[in-house]
Order: C-alpha cells, then sequence, then structure tokens
C-alpha cells in the first residue's frame, strides 16, 4: 500500500478522524472563496433567463439555468476536485469547502423566485468527475415513489456543470415526461425508447434542473471527448411538502466543516457503493460515522 493510501486508512480508523479529514479536505480546496468573501453575492445576471424554462418544466419535467456559476470559479472548483481525489477521496468531500454550500443556496434562492414557491436545500449531494471511456450514473428518477406537482414539483433535481458538458462528454440525458411511457402510472420503470432520448449538453457555470420523476442518466465520456467531465448536484424539496417526503434538510448557516463531514459520510453511504471513487475503506469508516452519528441521536 502507498505510503499516502496507508495515511488516509490511518485517518478513518482515528478516533478524530472527522477532524483530520477537515482539515486534510481544507488543504485540498484551498484557493476556493471562503464565506466571509461569498458574502453578498447574488446569482450572475444570466440565471434570470431561466424564467423561460418553467413552461418546459410544466410539459416536460426539465429546464435549465444558465450561468448559475463563473467559468472562474468552477475551474478552481475542478481543481479541487482532482486534489480529493488525488488524496484517495471521494469527489464528494468537495462539499466541506464554502463555496459548493454557497452556491447550493444561490440556487434554492433562484429555484425558489423562479416557481413562485419556498424550496429548502436537501442533504442530498454528490459530486463527480467523469473521466474519458467512463459513464455517468445509469437511467434512474429522483423520486418514484410518488407522482409530483408538474408546476412545482415537491422535489426537484438540480445538476451543476463545472465543465464544459459537450454531447461526448458525460451530458445528462433525460425522458419528457410525456414520452416516459413508465410516468406516471409505472415509475419503476427506468427504460424507454432511444428516439425519445434528449441530450443536454450545457456550458461550464450552467445548471439543469428536473422533476424528480424525470428518468434522466449521465452519457459516455468519449474517449475523444476534450477532457473529463465534472459537475455537482443539489436537491430541493419544496416548504409544504419536507414531512410528506420525510427527507433531512439543510440550514447552511448552521453547516460547519465537521457537519459537511457527517453529511458527506451519509451520502457515500447512501451513494457510494460500488461507485469507482469510493474506495472500500471509505464506504467503511461513512457506515460506522453514519451508525455513531445515530446512536448518539438516540442517546441524547
Amino acid at each position: 500500500m502507498p505510503a499516502e493510501s496507508a495515511r488516509l486508512a490511518k485517518l478513518l480508523r482515528a478516533a478524530d478522524g472527522a477532524l483530520g479529514l477537515v482539515d486534510l479536505v481544507s488543504a485540498c480546496t484551498a484557493g476556493l472563496p471562503t464565506t466571509n468573501e461569498l458574502a453578498g453575492r447574488g446569482m450572475p445576471a444570466e440565471a434570470k433567463r431561466g424564467r423561460g424554462e418553467l413552461e418546459r418544466l410544466a410539459e416536460e419535467g426539465y429546464g435549465q439555468l444558465p450561468g448559475v456559476e463563473t467559468p472562474e470559479r468552477c475551474a478552481p472548483i475542478a481543481q479541487a476536485i482532482d486534489r480529493v481525489l488525488s488524496a484517495g477521496l471521494p469527489a464528494v468531500f468537495v462539499y466541506v469547502a464554502d463555496l459548493l454550500w454557497a452556491l447550493g443556496e444561490r440556487i434554492r434562492a433562484e429555484v425558489s423566485a423562479l416557481l413562485g414557491r419556498d424550496y429548502r436545500l436537501l442533504a442530498d449531494v454528490w459530486a463527480w468527475r467523469i473521466d474519458r471511456g467512463q459513464r455517468g450514473w445509469p437511467p434512474h428518477r429522483g423520486s418514484a415513489s410518488v407522482v409530483l406537482d408538474r408546476h412545482a414539483p415537491e422535489l426537484l433535481n438540480v445538476w451543476v456543470a463545472i465543465s464544459d458538458v459537450d454531447a461526448d462528454r458525460s451530458c445528462i440525458h433525460v425522458i419528457p415526461l410525456p414520452e416516459d411511457s413508465g410516468y406516471p402510472g409505472h415509475l419503476e420503470r427506468t427504460t424507454a425508447p432511444l428516439e425519445s432520448v434528449r441530450a443536454l449538453p450545457v456550458a461550464a457555470g450552467s445548471a439543469l434542473f428536473w422533476n424528480a420523476n424525470t428518468l434522466h442518466w449521465g452519457g459516455a465520456c468519449a474517449s475523444r471527448a476534450r477532457g473529463s467531465r465534472y459537475s455537482c448536484s443539489f436537491s430541493l424539496v419544496r416548504e409544504d411538502a419536507v414531512d410528506l417526503l420525510g427527507s433531512p434538510t439543510v440550514r447552511v448557516d448552521r453547516l460547519d466543516p465537521r457537519a459537511r463531514v457527517d453529511l458527506v459520510a451519509s451520502q457515500i453511504v447512501t451513494y457510494g457503493e460500488g461507485k469507482p471513487d469510493v474506495a472500500a475503506e471509505v464506504l467503511e469508516w461513512a457506515r460506522a460515522t453514519c451508525a455513531l452519528n445515530a446512536l448518539a441521536a438516540h442517546r441524547s
């Protein structure tokens, strides 16, 4: 085992491993703006063009928000993901940094204004680097248990391109709701005719958002693609549906670095098994962390 891997394994087993992980990831994300530097920065003006996407959300199940992040701030996020992966950690650890949560909070506010309903951030995130020859996640739905409102879905998934995402660079693919044979009566289905597939290439800093009933997946990153695909995601729950859906929400102003590490652990337990950037010892650490947190919550 290389020395770096041995050090990580020791850190994951340590009693104060969470604090060590905060330090390690903070070093990996050095150079990203801090909370103080981000204070007062609103959504870039280009995102206002997303208001024209309301009709497409209602009719087809998805929409686009151009320019939710600037290209200047996307490049350091991609570099931070590279450093996190080089440290032996999955890319989702980039969520220990302030910038990702500031971005999520701005998207939450923008979507709330766009749809005319209050939304909250869920403790449901992930980050990706899809290299040439790799593929994104297979076809799935963010929610297959309940049929959601078409105009203001109770649950929305938001996916942000950190790099330019061309059609051959593992772009997101969706099946528009009217062409989805599984919607609304058979949400367990994850297959669709090829002629219904819609590829959604976007520029760095743009976001896609969709009704969580929408069937979607990440395509392949071709061997001749311009480079790896970098992206991150958030989920939003409509304020009046929090109790109905029963998923934990996030208050960004209360999410300190230790809490972010615990949240990342929960996401690794939920999504990490079988993912190429989640090593077995990291998955074991995440499961142990979540078990200890659950025990502590029960005792309190």
